[in-house]
């Protein structure tokens, strides 16, 4: 999950970062009032993506009515593809040198990068000035020492009094970089003042999404990313508070762009059944990862949000014989969802192959749904598919989704 500034200056003020004092504002009224209080301020959109200097998302204004007309104009546009829904109004800080520092998780160790250029990205700094960029693995088992954080700074080209506060703050930060589970954060710029106070003036940060229910106040304040980088939508985003918070087993669900819908189990089953459904000249809507477990939640939570896709045009529920959960508590799950959501199996294509205790109770459920087509036993992994494509694309051809 990538958190958004207003979330990571609160997370840095709450750690005793030095930040510029500020706060988020929905409309221009609320940008008037805080600009009131600070005087000179920044206004900036806030989006989770870097180079928003570039997109004209941010602004130095001086009085109130200026910080009113600048959020009136970015609220409503989209920057670097991401919607603008509020902004940030901090304190101007007097600027007088800046820097560069970011820690990343790299595929063997943390990664730290400093250099004495900041306020630019760090990609036209390397390539204008690479020596004033340093990187540097951290040994993940120990902490990063202030005076191994000084002897980098300078590296970089760092001189004078600055020097130590740099490697303190890089130190401190590193720690809690760690202890917030971050996969990534940048600090650009790291601004100084005449009296070389230091100031966080621009900062992104990352969190890794498996370690979000340790820190569920940051759930509704940042953007978590799915498929090619993409926001997760409203209804992946659902099954994974449903997956944070409900009993039972590990469940995903990530939207593609096709349009049959599929609830699995068996993480190499689901992966040959999604390359099964491709060469049988189908297209998913989505790809799932459930560990069953004796619940009707979860499976339920997964099946709503693949109803409710709009592009769904046809559903495959497959799984190994089940021995985990029972058939009429999965079936039992599927049923309530069809039943929830009105759809006509006569014209919107459902297949069942789901074998195990309470089997039989299963198949008596789906009779509730005419046009349900409920496999026999021992039906191949390559019946379901080819069933649930061919129904699927004669569907889509006749131009019916009930």
């Amino acid at each position: 999950m990538r958190l958004t500034e207003e979330k990571v200056k609160e997370w840095l003020r709450d750690n005793r970062f030095p930040v510029p004092e500020g706060s988020s504002a929905a409309n221009s009224s609320e940008a008037s009032a805080i600009a009131e209080q600070l005087g000179g301020v920044a206004v900036k959109a806030i989006v989770p993506t870097g180079r928003r200097g570039k997109a004209g998302a941010v602004h130095l204004v001086e009085t109130p009515e200026k910080a009113a007309e600048v959020a009136n104009a970015l609220i409503g546009q989209e920057i670097n593809g991401y919607p603008v829904k509020e902004v940030y109004v901090e304190a101007k800080f007097p600027i007088q040198s800046e820097y560069y520092l970011s820690f990343a998780f790299g595929p063997r160790a943390p990664k730290l990068v400093v250099s004495r250029h900041g306020g630019v990205e760090i990609e036209q700094t390397f390539e204008r000035d690479p020596d004033s960029v340093v990187t540097e693995d951290i040994d993940p088992l120990t902490d990063l020492k202030p005076w191994d954080a000084v002897s980098l700074w300078e590296r970089a080209g760092v001189e004078g009094p600055v020097l130590a506060r740099l490697g303190q703050l890089t130190s401190r930060l590193y720690s809690a970089f760690r202890n917030a589970d971050a996969i990534m954060i940048e600090c650009n710029p790291i601004a100084v003042d005449a009296d070389g106070y230091l100031s966080l003036v621009g900062a992104m940060m990352e969190i890794d999404d498996n370690a979000m229910f340790r820190h569920r106040d940051w759930s509704s304040g940042g953007y978590s990313f799915g498929a090619e980088g993409r926001i997760l939508n409203e209804r992946e985003i659902a099954v994974m508070h449903a997956n944070e918070t409900l009993p039972g087993g590990a469940l995903r669900y990530t939207e593609l762009d096709g349009n049959i819908g599929i609830l699995m189990g068996g993480g190499g089953a689901s992966l040959l059944q999604h390359d099964m459904i491709i060469d049988f000249g189908g297209k998913l809507a989505n790809h799932t990862d459930f560990s069953p477990a004796p619940s009707i939640e979860k499976p339920l939570a997964v099946l709503n949000a693949i109803l409710e896709n709009p592009n769904t045009r046809g559903l495959l529920l497959s799984f190994n014989y089940l021995q985990l959960l029972p058939c009429n508590i999965l079936v039992g799950a599927l049923c309530e969802a069809l039943r929830q959501h009105g759809v006509d199996a006569t014209s919107f294509p459902v297949v069942v192959r789901v074998f195990g205790p309470g089997e039989d109770e299963a198949r008596s459920m789906v009779e509730e749904f005419p046009g349900v087509r409920y496999m026999p036993p021992k039906a191949s992994l390559d019946e379901a598919v080819k069933l649930i494509v061919d129904l699927t694309n004669e569907a889509v051809a006749g131009g019916s989704k009930s």
